[in-house]
């Protein structure tokens, strides 16, 4: 057999071709390689913080956003985005650190809120003026509009002027003729009188020199873009009132006699040019005074060193020191403090000029005592919805004029579409109780005139005891009404929680704390906010006002949806009890409704829109006001025991105002600690080590690698 070829043996010559790598050299182009990849990752660093600064841009990646605006103020400044139009934020609290400690932490604290904003918003700025001249004038520039009345006023101005100084030339005229006439000043008196007469009509001191002054002070407001109006107007009505009191003066008897008998002769021939000329005066002096006082001035008066400025397109407000940090605690025991609400003031501020039509609120129930004024038990749920840019007023049907009654009236303020009605159900007070069926019967037929003109309506109610149900005529209040949107209402029974007390004891009580919530529009944004609901202890030890059954109606009418958007959690200690129950009673298979109980449902039939939440106490000062004091850097942070009961409410009207788009988590709701900004130098610091500090460890591992390498 012949040789056989091996095709994958190597030749010498083959392995000869190939080059010989020294250590060396591969050493030069490993460091060469790692120098380039260096370069190249600090380039890139250099780029990224280079688009950083370019697009500056930040996103708190907290969960829940802990360390940013809350989310209601975020979804206010989309609405303030939309408008187009530019907000400005003037901080005029002191912030140099040459000022009072005290004035400038709180100043800074407001500076650090306005950046928050004009980062979240391209439509808000921060605005700094160089002068409080400056700052005034952009301030008059808001309310241009308001000025045409003051502007018409004063251009009627130019001939008046006209006819006094024409009529002025004519007078002087006539008196010069006489200057040289012996028969003129008889007395020393006289010829003063008369010296008087000529200088009132001289061009030189008298009152054509004042209608000229006046008249170039009308010229320069009329070439000034934004003059001041009101000052104008006012130097007009001060210097011509000065001038009818001389004609005025000039036309009566008594002192024309203190002439001389030729120059008597002229005034009492001249007199009923004199008082045409007064009533002319009169007449203008008048139109000016009559002119609406322009919202510009009280802004202006309202300005001092410590307040924040909100400038919208059209209107400003002044957020002076009291409306940003707010006093808490007892000032007669000497631990006043300060809580700082700087951004529930300004997206107050903010909502205003965005939203322009307010929305009506009126707080309807039988007890017709003051329950939303200073002092009344549901004044501070008034104030959250007056912040919230609504119109709040209070009502009972009856007669009026009564003082045991005093929010009584025939007629509601405020009824139909466009209106909310929050209805308190509340025992009626006083004498007034003896007529409760009465009061319950005319309260319910409001209430469906209410609802059927297309307004909408929050139900309030609470579970109806004993005493209750005989003055109703064993009839449950607007059980029928609700019904008829879905709604289920069994206010006979009280929800209540099982709590273990010393001794081995149990006690019943209406206290029911609520932190997770139905998925719905209402309860989304306020998940894992704790809310409560609760009654109050009556005279005779039992409790009242309790939370009671509200759920949804199977089948449903036709037309409507209710969905439940409020319960208690599924616990064995959680139930309703039919009334009167023992303080201790346990859960009775047979006669109590088990756990979860709904509290609340939403519905709508058409385009009317109702929620009824089984607690009318959840609203209360007491239960909206609780709060827990901390102290952070120096400051007062009150953080709210109970905050899904402000929200739960405000959510409702909104949802009912058909504003669903402002539903969310208020700053009430999401107090926390603010991450503080950097200071530019910090700024410089970071970014500057973002790319050198790679390349300074870069070149601290290769001087180590190299020096461990030359060891070995």
């Amino acid at each position: 057999m012949g040789e056989i070829e091996n095709k994958h043996e190597t030749t010498p010559a083959s392995t000869a071709t190939k080059p010989v790598w020294n250590a060396g050299k591969r050493r030069s182009i490993y460091g060469s390689n790692t120098a380039v990849l260096v370069i190249a990752a600090i380039l890139v660093v250099i780029f990224v913080d280079w688009l950083s600064v370019r697009f500056n841009y930040s996103k708190d990646c907290t969960t829940g956003g802990i360390y940013s605006l809350s989310p209601k103020t975020l979804n206010l400044l989309k609405l303030v985005d939309k408008t187009g139009k530019k907000f400005y934020l003037v901080n005029e609290f002191p912030t140099s650190l040459d000022a009072d400690p005290g004035e400038r932490s709180e100043g800074v604290k407001l500076q650090r809120l306005i950046h928050e904003y004009a980062n979240a918003s391209s439509h808000v700025v921060e605005y700094n003026p160089a002068t409080l001249n400056e700052l005034k004038r952009k301030i008059r520039n808001r309310f241009g509009g308001q000025f045409d009345s003051y502007r018409k006023a004063v251009d009627r101005f130019t001939p008046l002027a006209e006819e006094l100084v024409k009529f002025s030339d004519a007078e002087a005229k006539k008196i010069d003729a006489l200057e040289n006439n012996p028969k003129v000043a008889t007395t020393n008196d006289q010829s003063q009188y008369f010296a008087t007469l000529q200088i009132s009509f001289s061009h030189s001191d008298g009152i054509p020199r004042v209608i000229a002054r006046l008249q170039r002070k009308v010229a320069s407001a009329r070439k000034n873009p934004l003059p001041d109006w009101p000052a104008l107007t006012h130097s007009l009505v001060s210097n011509l009132e000065t001038i009818q009191k001389q004609f005025d003066a000039l036309s009566k008897k008594n002192v024309v006699a203190a002439f001389s008998p030729l120059v008597q002769k002229l005034l009492e021939k001249d007199a009923a040019a004199f008082k045409n000329q007064a009533a002319k005066l009169a007449a203008y002096t008048s139109l000016l005074t009559s002119l609406k006082p322009v919202k510009s001035d009280s802004v202006l008066r309202e300005l001092r060193a410590d307040s924040l400025i909100v400038m919208g397109p059209r209107t400003v407000k002044v957020l002076n020191r009291d409306k940003l940090f707010v006093p808490q605690g007892n000032p007669g025991q000497g631990s006043m403090q300060y809580a700082f609400q700087g951004e529930q003031a300004i997206n107050s501020a903010l909502l205003a000029m965005t939203e322009t039509h307010r929305t009506k609120v009126v707080f309807v129930s039988v007890n017709s005592m003051n329950l939303i004024s200073a002092g009344g038990p549901f004044s501070a749920a008034a104030k959250m919805l007056r912040e919230n840019n609504f119109k709040v007023y209070q009502w009972s049907p009856g007669p009026g004029g009564n003082p045991q009654a005093p929010t009584a009236s025939e007629n509601p303020p405020a009824i139909g579409k466009g209106v909310i009605w929050v209805i308190l159900d509340l025992p009626p007070s006083g004498q007034m109780a003896q007529m409760g069926a009465m009061m319950y019967s005319m309260m319910e037929q409001k209430i469906s005139q209410q609802l059927a003109q297309g307004g909408n309506a929050l139900f309030l109610l609470s579970a109806m005891p004993p005493q209750l149900m005989m003055m109703t005529q064993g009839q449950i209040p607007y059980k029928s009404i609700l019904a008829g949107y879905g709604i289920r209402l069994r206010s006979t029974y009280q929800v209540v929680q099982r709590v273990a007390m010393p001794g081995g004891h149990h006690l019943d009580a209406p206290q029911i704390q609520i932190a997770s919530y139905p998925d719905t529009i209402i309860t989304k944004p306020i998940e894992s906010l704790a809310a409560m609901l609760a009654g109050t202890q009556g005279e005779d030890g039992s409790f009242v006002l309790s939370p009671t059954y509200v759920g949804t109606m199977a089948p449903q009418p036709k037309g409507s949806s209710a969905k439940i958007f409020l319960q208690t959690s599924a616990s064995p200690d959680v139930f309703g009890q039919t009334q009167p129950a023992a303080p201790d009673a346990p859960f009775n298979p047979s006669a109590d409704l088990k756990s979860p109980v709904p509290l609340g449902v939403m519905a709508q039939k058409g385009a009317t829109r109702v929620v009824a939440i089984g607690n009318v106490m959840f609203v209360t000062d007491d239960l909206l006001n609780s709060a827990t004091p901390a102290i952070s850097n120096g400051s007062l942070t009150m953080i709210s025991n109970f905050p899904g009961n402000a929200e739960l409410f405000m959510n409702s009207i909104y949802w009912l105002a058909h504003q669903s788009h402002l539903i969310a988590a208020s700053p009430r709701a999401t107090v926390a600690l603010r991450i503080k900004r950097m200071s530019n130098t910090e700024e410089a610091f970071v970014r500057l080590s973002s790319f050198a500090m790679p390349a300074i460890l870069a070149i601290a591992v290769g001087l180590i690698v190299f020096v461990a390498r030359r060891r070995l």
